[in-house]
Formats: C-alpha cells, structure tokens, sequence
C-alpha cells in the first residue's frame, strides 16, 4: 500500500501527498530515496534532487558522472508508469543496457540503474506495480509494462500495454484457452477459433483495421500484442448524450464499409460487426475507424459458403439464425453494418426483444421500422439504403459495391475526399506474408515472428 510524505507548499503549510516509488540505494554513501514528487534528477549539480557529492566518491568515479545524469518521473495521466530519461553524456544504463543520450524509457520495478562505467546505484521498486511477474508471459515481462484493463469478454481481458523501451501503448489480450476437444469446437475459446483469429490478424495490413504486433502462447494462455486505438469503442460514442449528425454518422459508416470490403476481398467474413467491435482512433467526431475482434471471423475461398451459428444476435442475419438454411456467405456482414447504421441515426434497435426467442423471430422476418422523431431529420436516401441492407434474402441483399455505389455514399464526394485524407496521413504497415495452409501450421509461423528480436 502506497505511503505519504509531508511536503510544504508555498503558503509553508504542510500537506501530504502519495509516494509512488522507492529508489534502494546499492551503495553505502547513498541514502535510498521514497518518490514523493512527480520528478527526480540525479548529477553533481547542486540543482539535482539527488546529488553526488566529490567527498562520497572516488575521482576515477566522479568523472563519469554528469552534471544532471538522468531523470526520473511518474506519467501525468497513467500513475502506473514511471519513465527514466538519460540526460547524461557518460551513459545511463538500465539492467546493463545503455539508454542513450536524451532518450526515455519505462522504468520498471525491480530495474537496476547504473551510471557512467556502470556504476549501481539504485533498485525502482514500484508502489503501483500491477504484477507483470504473474500475469505475462516470460517474454513479455521485461518488454511490456501493463497498467488499465481496457475491457473483458467471454474468454479474456485487454490491458493497455507500454513497451518498455519505445514507451508506445498497446492493447495486450489475453485468452485463456479451451479445452481442445472436438466437442468444444464451437466454443469461442477453442484453441482452433483463437489461431484462426490470429492468422487472420497477421495477414491483415489496412489502415481500418487493428494491427497486430506479436503474440506468445503458454500452456493455457494466448497474449496477443495490438494496435492500441485511443478513441474507444463506437458503442461509447453512441451511448453518449448528444446525437451523431447524419453526416457524421455518413463520415464513420464509409470506413466501415471500406474496411468490410478489404476484409471480404481477403477472403475473410467479420460475422460479428457491431458497434463493439469498431474502434475510433481519437475523440474528434471526423476521425479514423478500426475494425477489430475476429475471434467469429472465418477466412475461405471465394464462393465458399459458411456453416457456423455464430455472432451477436441484435445484429445477426437472419440465414446465420435460420433453422432451414443450413449455408450463408459474407453478404451476412452487409446485413450487420444495416443495423450498425440504422443504430448509428437513431440511438435504437431495429431488431429489439427482451428473449431471443422473439428476438429471432423478428430478425428472421425482417420486422421493423422507421418511425418516430429521430427519423424525422434523416434523408431519404439513408433510409433506402438501410432498407436495402436488411433485406431478409441475402441474394436480394445489397452488396458492398452496391453500398459504395448508392447514392447516399456515391454523391458525397466531399466526406469520402475528407476520408481519403485521413487515410493518406495514417500510417499503413507492410503486407505480412503467409502460406496458405491451415490455422495451425500458421500459429507455428507467427510464434517463429514474435521470437525475433526488434
């Protein structure tokens, strides 16, 4: 449990405030230091927090160590991560390893800080340490520092996650595997269905869609390492106060059409698009989308139709849920984003019940409407391509081009410009390359990647 220190303000009253951290010293002629403030300098300067003294130590010593040699501090928004920054032209070294002039990296507990002709001077020990040790993987545990949980679903957890030595954030998930029995294939965390989430991730490259970095597997976990999208989730967005515009509901639902069609041209079908699993990349209404979550995804050759019962019931298709079909295809993914708009204009269901039993059946009929005061302002022309995309006959069902084509989209030349922009400034990673063979023999290739250093 994190101590308190007595600090004087400038009134000369006293207040407390949280300590943070510790600094062991190694040495005999260095006290061990509680971290009270925000910052800490370490160097001969008279100005440092901590200085070093010529009486404490030998001359051969002293003249290795800079005037300010390194400084530490807490992260002003995230209390979890500390940073040390070499400031030193004699070197800053952290567990042996030099940090570099003027660079910063994540200090973590139990850390070893040496400076000039690696001197030790200190042991961090952390008051906010979230059990790294415990929770990652050996190869992750001096790379990765982990703070928040991002969210938790059905067989895992997301943390944001920093790497150690670029302080980049990341989304790492965790999935605790499931049985690997025949029996329990259908269940999320099949082993099977998470490296098919996996291969699927690692042959993607688009600015839409979350990027994978890594991955490792243990004996009952899979850490995935991802893009870290800032904005949160859609579903937040829509669950706020204040009313989407029909333009910017327009600007948001383009890339996510555009994401959908680099899926499906990939072979892949989402079958789980809802506002859950599309990401936003800063708070600013007009900004970036990513898709993300393919745990339900299914990867196949064109004209290949899919068998799984699968994905979230407000904004399945109706031949997913079907008794009497037994086979669907991707236009199941046009149907889902036909409900993500209609969510999108008017902060409500088309497809609403309180038990999944009439939940299906109106699903399974095509029973809705547009009705009432949040259509009231919204076009025409949104309508009728809502109308088109929960069409109950997938044959008879717009397709991707067809949404790109309509009117509503095809004629607002300005938002798909503004789109196109984003796009051009956004960073776009390199194609990974992978065999086509099946889901596992892939894992085997990703695991070879994650291993290589860098």
């Amino acid at each position: 449990m994190a101590s308190e220190g007595e600090i004087t303000n400038l009134n000369g009253h006293n207040i407390l405030k949280r300590q943070w951290g510790r600094l062991i010293s190694c040495l005999p002629q260095l006290n061990s230091v509680d971290l009270v403030h925000p910052t800490l300098t370490l160097g001969r300067s008279d100005e440092c927090d901590l200085v070093i003294y010529k009486s404490k130590f030998l001359p051969n010593q002293l003249l290795f160590i800079s005037k300010k040699h390194f400084m530490i501090e807490q992260d002003p928004d995230d209390a979890a991560i500390t940073y040390i920054t070499d400031l030193s032209k004699n070197g800053t070294y952290l567990n042996d390893c030099l940090i570099g002039r003027n660079k910063r990296v994540i200090l973590q507990s139990n850390d070893c800080i040496a400076i000039g002709e690696k001197l030790k001077v200190y042991i961090f020990k952390s008051m906010n340490y979230i059990a790294n040790e415990n929770y990652l993987p050996e190869a992750y545990r001096n790379k990765y520092e982990l703070t928040h949980f991002l969210g938790k679903g059905a067989c895992g957890e997301v943390r944001l996650a920093y790497d150690k030595y670029t302080c980049k954030k990341y989304a790492m998930k965790k999935i605790t595997k499931g049985r690997d029995t025949t029996s329990q294939m259908h269940n999320i965390n099949h082993p099977n269905r998470i490296y098919m989430e996996i291969s699927i991730l690692w042959n993607l490259s688009h600015p839409l869609v979350v990027r994978m970095e890594s991955m490792v597997e243990t004996e009952e976990d899979i850490f995935i390492v991802l893009e870290y999208v800032r904005g949160g989730e859609l579903s937040k967005r829509l669950s706020s106060n204040s009313n989407m515009s029909e333009a910017n509901a327009k600007f948001l639902f383009y890339q996510i059409v555009l994401a959908i069609q680099y899926l499906h041209a990939s072979g892949v079908t989402h079958r789980d698009i809802k506002p859950g699993n599309i990401l936003l990349v800063s708070d600013d209404p007009y900004t970036l989308i990513k898709l993300t979550d393919f745990g339900l995804s299914s990867v196949s050759e064109e004209y290949d139709l899919m068998k799984t019962m699968c994905g979230t019931w407000h904004y399945i298709a109706p031949e997913i849920i079907d008794p009497s079909i037994v086979e669907y295809d991707k236009k199941v993914d046009v149907w889902s984003m036909g409900v993500v708009l209609y969510y999108m204009l008017s902060k409500t269901l088309p497809f609403n019940a309180d038990d999944k039993s009439t939940l299906g059946k109106m699903i399974i009929s095509g029973t809705y409407n547009m009705i009432g005061p949040a259509w009231y302002e919204i076009s025409d022309s949104a309508k009728n391509l809502i109308k088109q995309m929960l069409v109950v006959n997938p044959q008879k069902r717009i397709s991707v081009e067809g949404i790109l084509n309509h009117p509503w989209i095809k004629k607002d030349s300005l938002m798909q410009f503004r789109v196109e922009s984003l796009l051009r400034k956004s960073q776009i990673c390199p194609v990974k390359h992978m065999d086509e063979k099946d889901s596992v023999s892939r894992v085997k290739r990703i695991k070879l990647c994650s291993e290589q250093p860098g």
